[in-house]
């Protein structure tokens, strides 16, 4: 049935020949194709998150999780954009009604990048809103964007300094071809720059209410997803394209080397040297995704009560599932030989996404593990970006 769970993980699944088949020319022109948006467009998925007063589903954070699954274990770049420009949705709810309401227009979805790097720009204070400037990395979603959602510091007093977001309508930046890097290379997340672009006052949300959810959001929407920590959110989303990488390289890396037991390996190497590092990594990636899902159930069963330290222990463990990925993938990468290290093999893909991927800011390992440590002697989480 239309706009169910099971529909929409149906139309991922539908999706994933078409993102696994352009993932190596997607990922050498450094963006996201068109062909691969258009038909995303057709889809259902990119209004999963979006209130059903534009059209949306309003579909909670267990759909989020195997959608973006599916996509990400064909294309760990098309899950992580696609994945942003779904939860991107939630964010835009935490702004007034009539921002709301221009930014869907017709549609029951918006695309737009959101970056993180609140110190790339500067707002100042004019009659009516803002007056913004700035240059920001991590861009993704730039490409086919129709708002852009970027942070910067206001200062709204003397001694007050306060992070906001701005809302901003994509003719109004412009995007920097500067992507050039080693993993998620398809993402196209470029650079993002702002030129004494005025904005008005509805259109800038404190990101500490953002954070806390303490925006408004909470009240105007009833979907359990509006109920949930919004840096949590962003973290699933940022770690179940790791974890579908992760996936991905283990079934290829089966995929390349079951045929040479059959066949019989002609250089006289042992195959069976490589059943116990297969087995180690095959568990490392099956306990991190247990991991990721149990932090899933116990978040969607208690996020309405979430208290800082929950939310500090829910980051850690999906911080901890990450790098599980990434030490699985590493050793499937030396496991597999010479042949794995070729820049058109998938298995060397998954590690270069994987690695560029787990350095996003929400799994600063000191700051995750570091905020858990605290949890685990009874003393205070000190950390802002909860």
């Amino acid at each position: 049935m239309p706009g169910t769970h099971d529909h929409l993980v149906q139309q991922a699944a539908d999706l994933a020949p078409l993102l696994r088949s352009t993932a190596r020319k997607a990922e050498l022109a450094r963006q996201p194709l068109d062909e691969v948006i258009n038909a995303v467009r057709d889809t259902d998925i990119l209004g999963m998150m979006a209130p059903k007063r534009y059209g949306g589903l309003e579909m909670d954070l267990d759909t989020f999780f195997e959608v973006v699954l599916e996509l990400s274990t064909a294309d760990a770049s098309m899950g992580w954009l696609i994945g942003f420009y779904i939860e991107h949705n939630f964010w835009y709810c935490h702004y007034p009604q009539q921002v709301q309401d221009s930014v869907y227009g017709n549609s029951n979805y918006a695309l737009a990048p959101a970056t993180l790097n609140i110190a790339g720009g500067s707002a100042q204070k004019v009659d009516g809103g803002y007056k913004l400037n700035g240059r920001w990395q991590w861009g993704t979603g730039i490409v086919h964007a129709t708002w852009v959602m970027v942070g910067a510091l206001v200062h709204e007093a003397e001694d007050q300094i306060v992070p906001k977001f701005f809302l901003i309508p994509r003719d109004q930046v412009t995007a920097i071809d500067n992507w050039h890097i080693a993993g998620m290379c398809a993402t196209g997340s470029q650079d993002i720059q702002v030129a004494d672009v005025f904005v008005a006052e509805d259109y800038a949300q404190s990101f500490m209410d953002m954070l806390n959810g303490t925006s408004g959001i909470k009240d105007t929407y009833d979907a359990p997803i509006y109920k949930t920590p919004m840096l949590q959110l962003l973290s699933f989303a940022a770690a179940v394209p790791i974890l579908g990488a992760a996936k991905m390289a283990l079934s290829e890396f089966r995929q390349q080397t079951i045929p040479k037991f059959k066949a019989g390996d002609a250089s006289g190497r042992n195959p069976t040297a490589k059943y116990l590092p297969t087995a180690e990594a095959a568990l490392t990636i099956e306990a991190a995704e247990l991991l990721m899902r149990n932090t899933m159930i116990d978040l969607m069963a208690r996020r309405e009560a979430a208290t800082k330290e929950m939310r500090a222990a829910w980051s850690a463990k999906i911080s901890h599932a990450v790098f599980m990925c990434r030490e699985a993938v590493q050793s499937i990468c030396m496991n597999a030989g010479a042949s794995g290290h070729f820049l058109d093999n998938p298995i060397q893909r998954a590690s270069r996404d994987i690695n560029a991927a787990a350095c996003h800011v929400v799994f600063d390992k000191s700051t995750r593990y570091g905020d858990y440590g605290a949890i685990l002697f009874e003393q205070p989480v000190t950390s802002i970006l909860l």
